[in-house]
Formats: C-alpha cells, sequence, structure tokens
C-alpha cells in the first residue's frame, strides 16, 4: 500500500469493540488520530496511539449533525473514519451537507443506505443469483402465519436493519406456530411492525467475509466463521471465531453483490454456511468495518487502513490501492473475552445453564482466552483493556475500600 502522508488527522468516530483495532492501526501508519466518542468514559481513550479526544453528546441525532458539523468546520481534519451504524446512519442522511468538511472513509452513501436495508439485499441478492432464503416483509398477523407455514418452521424474525433488535435481540427464532403465536400476540405492542421480516431459519455457520471493493471490483478478502456468540442460540454477536481459508464461491458472491453497487470501500458481508452439505445462504451486507477486524488485521489485512486508501482512491488524490493477493494463515482463532464474560454472568444469573455446563464453558473460554487474538488487548497498549474490566468488574468494588470525602 502507499505511504500516508505523515501527521494527516485521522477522526476516527464511533467508540466500538473495533474502534481500538481502527486506532492502533491508522496511528502506526503515522496518521494523527482524534477519537470521537459519545462515552465520556471511554476506554478507547486510554490507548497510546489516540493523539486527541473530542467528546460529543449524541443524545438526537439532529443534535449530533450540529455539534459534528461545527466541529470539522473548526478542525478540519483530513480524514473521518465512521466505525459503528449509529454514527454512520445519521450522516449518510446528510451527505451532501458533510462531504465538502473531510475525506469520508465510508462507501457511497446510496450504497450504504441500500446495505442497511435487510430487504432491499434480499431482493438484489435473489436478482444476482445469489442464495439467500425464503423471507417475507411483514404486513399483518395472518399473512405471516400463512407466509410461516409455507417455508415451515423455524422461521426466524428480525428486523429490516441491525441497528434496532426484537425484544433485545438480533432475531427471535420461532421454533413451531405456538411460538410464533406468543410473538404475534403482543405485536400490538411493537413499537415498529412494519420493520419486521420473517425468514425461514437456516442451518449452519456464520462466514464473516471481510471485503474492500474499488467500483464494486474486490481488492481484498478474507473470511472467518463465527464458532460461538453470547446467546445460546447463535443469534447474537460472535464471541469466538477462526480465520477460514477463502471459498471461491462466497468470494464470486460478494463480488457479484459490491459490483452491483458499484461499491467503493471495506465493508463485512455475512453468509450461513451449511458444512455438512455445503449449502450457502445469504445473510447480511455490513457497510463498515466489521467488530472482528483485530483477526484479519494481526493476519496482514489490514482493512482500517485500506479503508484510508480506497477514499484517497475514491477522491481522486491517489491510484487504486493494489489487490491485497498474499494469503492468511487458516485456523487462527479470536476471542472477545469481555463479552464471553458477560454473557457467563448473564446465563448464572437467570440460570440458563446447568453448574456443570458453566464450569464447562469457563475452562473453554480460559483457553480460547490463552490461545487466540483478544478484540482489545495487546501488550504493547494494554491500558484500553484494563481499564475497561476496571471500569466493568473493579471499579465499583474498590470504592467500599477508598477513603470517603468528609
Amino acid at each position: 500500500m502507499q505511504g500516508s502522508k505523515r501527521g494527516e488527522r485521522v477522526l476516527v468516530l464511533g467508540d466500538y469493540r473495533q474502534t481500538i483495532t481502527v486506532v492502533r492501526s491508522l496511528a502506526r501508519a503515522g496518521y494523527q488520530v482524534i477519537l470521537g466518542t459519545g462515552d465520556p468514559d471511554s476506554f478507547t481513550a486510554r490507548s497510546r496511539y489516540v493523539a486527541g479526544r473530542w467528546h460529543y453528546e449524541g443524545s438526537s441525532a439532529q443534535h449530533f449533525l450540529t455539534v459534528l458539523e461545527a466541529w470539522l468546520r473548526a478542525e478540519r481534519p483530513e480524514y473521518v473514519f465512521t466505525v459503528g451504524e449509529t454514527p454512520l446512519r445519521r450522516v449518510i442522511g446528510e451527505a451532501d451537507r458533510f462531504a465538502p468538511l473531510a475525506i469520508w472513509a465510508n462507501a457511497d452513501p446510496g450504497a450504504v443506505a441500500a446495505c442497511f436495508d435487510k430487504r432491499r439485499m434480499y431482493a438484489l441478492a435473489a436478482g444476482l443469483g445469489v442464495p439467500s432464503l425464503p423471507w417475507q416483509p411483514f404486513a399483518d398477523a395472518q399473512s405471516c402465519r400463512q407466509a410461516a407455514r409455507e417455508m415451515g418452521f423455524p422461521v426466524v424474525v428480525k428486523r429490516k436493519d441491525s441497528s434496532a433488535q426484537v425484544r433485545e435481540r438480533k432475531a427471535l427464532i420461532c421454533d413451531g406456530p405456538t411460538a410464533l403465536d406468543a410473538f404475534l400476540a403482543d405485536i400490538a405492542t411493537d413499537p415498529d411492525p412494519s420493520s419486521l421480516v420473517l425468514q425461514k431459519f437456516g442451518v449452519g455457520r456464520r462466514h464473516n467475509c471481510h471485503i474492500a471493493a474499488a467500483d464494486g471490483r474486490l481488492v481484498a478478502f478474507f473470511q472467518q466463521k463465527v464458532l460461538r456468540t453470547d446467546e445460546p442460540d447463535d443469534t447474537g454477536i460472535g464471541v469466538c471465531g477462526v480465520s477460514a481459508a477463502p471459498s471461491a464461491a462466497l468470494r464470486e458472491y460478494c463480488e457479484r453483490i459490491t459490483r452491483s453497487l458499484a461499491y467503493t470501500g471495506i465493508g463485512c458481508i455475512q453468509f450461513l454456511v451449511d458444512e455438512a452439505s455445503g449449502a450457502v445462504a445469504f445473510l447480511e451486507f455490513n457497510a463498515r468495518m466489521d467488530s472482528t477486524a483485530v483477526l484479519p488485521y494481526q493476519l496482514g489485512y489490514d482493512f482500517p487502513l485500506l479503508a484510508l486508501r480506497l477514499a484517497d482512491y475514491a477522491s481522486k488524490r491517489a491510484p487504486c490501492p493494489a489487490p491485497l493477493a498474499a494469503p492468511y494463515r487458516a485456523g487462527r482463532a479470536y476471542h472477545w473475552l469481555y463479552g464471553d464474560i458477560r454473557a457467563w454472568l448473564e446465563a448464572a444469573r437467570r440460570s440458563r445453564s446447568t453448574p456443570a455446563a458453566l464450569a464447562a464453558w469457563a475452562l473453554r473460554s480460559a483457553w480460547e482466552a490463552a490461545n487466540s487474538y483478544h478484540l482489545t488487548w495487546e501488550l504493547r497498549d494494554p491500558l484500553p483493556t484494563l481499564y475497561l474490566y476496571w471500569r466493568s468488574y473493579a471499579r465499583h468494588r474498590a470504592k467500599r475500600f477508598l477513603p470517603q470525602p468528609a
């Protein structure tokens, strides 16, 4: 990849699990990283690679956009790298307003908006010959029951986009008519029933394909398999996974999608793969940095830096970056210990698992933590993770033993 203009400033906007990987990558490449965070107690801000911090109050979309515009006009960073979905959704709705204020290391707003709508992407995938599961947008309870009978149980209920949940979950699995009827009985209280999608439940492992594309042509492809999530039914956030040898079929499906969108930028396209039958089903296209970006980063696929190179290309500052074709090691694992601990504590609190199962879980988590890349921990930059655990698990206990002000 071409070198950076040393000292150029990047506003890394959004404080998520993957933000620490973005910060470390760009700072090591010579950029001056300013962290934009809505968390006054941010663990990412403790990184040695953060050159400055901008704290914003994001209580409403309009207020966030107002303060962001004011900050960009005053500070004039060369780049903005929007990490998570919430700030990205807000900014793409005002693309004309913000585009002149910096170089944005994100895909075209129109392509991002399409990716955020699962219904549009399911229809697109079908038209491109990309395998996907049967689905239907929610209309009313009766049509939902009819569609479920035609698809066959189990079925999954989810929102049209990943930013919203169903009953505080990414997806709700209904294994039969009784479970579906129980959900539909409360549909009148749902805040946005028009956003619901009913889909046939698919069998298999989730495969996350980290991609980078220029005008729809893939310039990087990295595949990883999710082994466990923070939910017992595997509908949650991945806590453990491994790099997988790149599948020619999945790469082809990804490129069909990116070419149809004329996509320039990085993202993550998810598939469900049944390893017994070989069946594949498209799940979603996240037009942003994936939360497991540390795994490809550690294996030589630096997607944060590639995002800036593609932004330079899109803004005609530099030629298209050369494709990343070097093979990476398959079978290398990542582990999100913090998320695994939270899921374990929740299972213990709600008696979701037996004592024996909890003990086995703890041992497995300890083994994975000792033999995997961590989503946040790094020996060269230990303070963010140490502070995260202090903030979450130790600080309130330590206060009991500290002298209190008179």
